[in-house]
């Protein structure tokens, strides 16, 4: 017997989770995480404990939660959904209902953390009725984000402007309770009068369209995030000029107009135009400066330099398969030799660029230790040399 859709829908969004998720939570991966968040925990608590009660905590607690309690609703629904479901709309409330239960436990795990630290900051100076109070109103306020969103999807009013909503119902609503629980109340209001001008703003038969293309934006910024840790096929490749990025892009010199040298050029085109693997880095750079100035300490702020090249070489050999097996290859056919090693030497280049900022800024951190900044450019070469040769190593045993 074939299995319900709603079923096979979601255990095939399992195993997509689960294929990515044994690349982003390796071994190397989990042990950073651990020492990230004892470090973490470790001076939070140390900042806690000397601190006075202050409207600072409760406006940062309020935020938090504010900006975490926004869960998505995944549809699971695919482009050919558009033509053979909606004669059977009507028979797919069961669907909705387990893939609304589905997305509900799916976006649980940030809130819960950002709860747990927002009760931290809250136990400087409020009492244990109103940290439970603040907990049971975030519950409250992201089951009915949850629904709210849910139902926008089938409604003119954008996502963004509903967000938008949400933030500030969600942080004015804390931020009340926190001032005095019998304002509580308020919140309620608030948020209940969304939900109640969302649901009468909602089409009375499904916009099939909008679902299945906002079910597609959703996959499509999960693969983006992927892509952080490892190569994902099914990601759109797009490309955006940015004209800040121009000077870095000079013309090439006539003697350089050969197969020896072209392709770097192209590489580094392809790094500079990528829609998203410069600001990938580019944020992941910015994570790993602010926890080193958090942490404040040398061995930490080594760990965490060493981690943050091998999570960016790692993001640097997507530009390999990007540009090896494009257009350009085919138009101008050379032996492979000659893309691989301009792809090293460009990938070293960059490397030994963003190695070098890092080791400025644990200079700037730690002048004392000024030796230890050495390790970093040979880390991050030492890292690339094995990387970049792994990216083309099954390439190789596959050819003739």
């Amino acid at each position: 017997m074939k299995a319900p859709l709603y079923k096979s829908r979601i255990e095939d969004d399992i195993k997509i989770r689960s294929y990515y998720g044994k690349y982003i939570f390796n071994s190397h991966f989990l042990i950073f995480l651990t020492i990230a968040a004892g470090v973490f925990l470790y001076s939070l608590l140390g900042i806690l404990s000397t601190m006075e009660p202050t409207i600072y905590l409760d406006l940062i607690a309020a935020l938090i939660m504010s900006l975490l309690l926004l869960p998505k609703y995944r549809s699971l629904l695919k482009e050919a959904d558009v033509l053979f479901l909606p004669p059977y709309e009507k028979n797919m409330k069961k669907y909705f209902s387990y893939t609304s239960q589905y997305s509900f436990w799916l976006n649980i795990g940030l809130p819960i953390v950002g709860l747990v630290i927002a009760i931290l900051l809250l136990s400087v100076g409020h009492s244990m009725l109103e940290m439970v109070t603040f907990a049971v109103m975030s519950v409250i306020l992201y089951i009915m984000a949850f629904t709210i969103r849910r139902n926008a999807i089938n409604s003119p009013i954008t996502q963004n402007t509903v967000v938008g909503m949400l933030i500030v119902i969600h942080f004015v609503s804390l931020m009340l309770l926190l001032q005095n629980m019998l304002l509580a109340a308020a919140g309620l209001g608030l948020i209940f009068g969304l939900y109640f001008w969302i649901n009468k703003k909602q089409y009375k038969n499904l916009d099939w369209t909008t679902l299945v293309n906002y079910e597609a934006i959703l996959m499509q910024k999960y693969y983006q995030y992927v892509s952080i840790f490892t190569n994902v096929h099914h990601i759109s490749k797009q490309y955006k000029r940015r004209k800040y990025f121009d000077s870095l892009l000079k013309q090439p010199k006539p003697g350089n107009f050969n197969k020896s040298h072209m392709y770097e050029y192209l590489f580094k085109r392809t790094f500079l135009r990528d829609n998203d693997l410069p600001m990938i880095i580019l944020r992941l750079l910015l994570i790993f400066a602010v926890a080193m100035v958090w942490v404040d300490q040398l061995m930490l702020s080594v760990i965490i330099i060493l981690f943050a090249l091998y999570i960016i070489v790692l993001q640097m050999s997507q530009l390999y398969t990007a540009q090896a097996y494009l257009l350009w290859p085919k138009i101008w056919p050379v032996k492979r030799e000659y893309i691989r090693e301009s792809y090293i030497r460009f990938s070293h280049k960059l490397i030994f660029i963003i190695s070098m900022a890092l080791a400025v800024l644990v200079l700037i951190l730690h002048p004392v230790y000024f030796y230890i900044a050495v390790i970093f450019p040979l880390w991050g070469y030492l890292l690339n040399s094995y990387f970049s040769k792994s990216v083309y190593k099954k390439e190789k045993l596959l050819s003739d």
